[in-house]
């Protein structure tokens, strides 16, 4: 009965530990489990030429500001753009879409 409860107790205590982890690291994958952090969408200005954008400044659409925070990663499948709209919920990106100059300076 005593190895039972210390087992319990140990499981719980992984448990609440874990839950503690995917509520405040924010990474790709911990935001994509976290129910506190809502889906969105940004835009952002990358660079050409590559397919690889990292430490991505994103703008917030509703008060043209720049986002408190950059995401840390996100592919893209066209080197020849350079303006993105963003589907994402905290780091995870969920997809991208190219667009116009036009219209990355219209939701500005």
């Amino acid at each position: 009965m005593k190895k039972f409860k210390i087992g319990v107790i140990s499981l719980l205590t992984v448990l609440v530990i874990a839950i503690i982890g995917v509520l405040t690291v924010h990474t790709s994958a911990t935001d994509r489990l976290n129910p506190l952090v809502s889906e969105t969408v940004s835009y952002a200005k990358v660079p050409k030429n590559t397919q690889n954008y990292k430490q991505v400044t994103i703008i917030n659409p509703k008060d043209s500001k720049t986002r408190a925070y950059k995401i840390k990663q996100v592919g893209g499948y066209d080197p020849n753009q350079e303006y993105i709209k963003i589907h994402h919920k905290g780091q995870y990106v969920k997809s991208i879409s190219y667009i116009t100059k036009n219209q990355f300076y219209n939701q500005q």
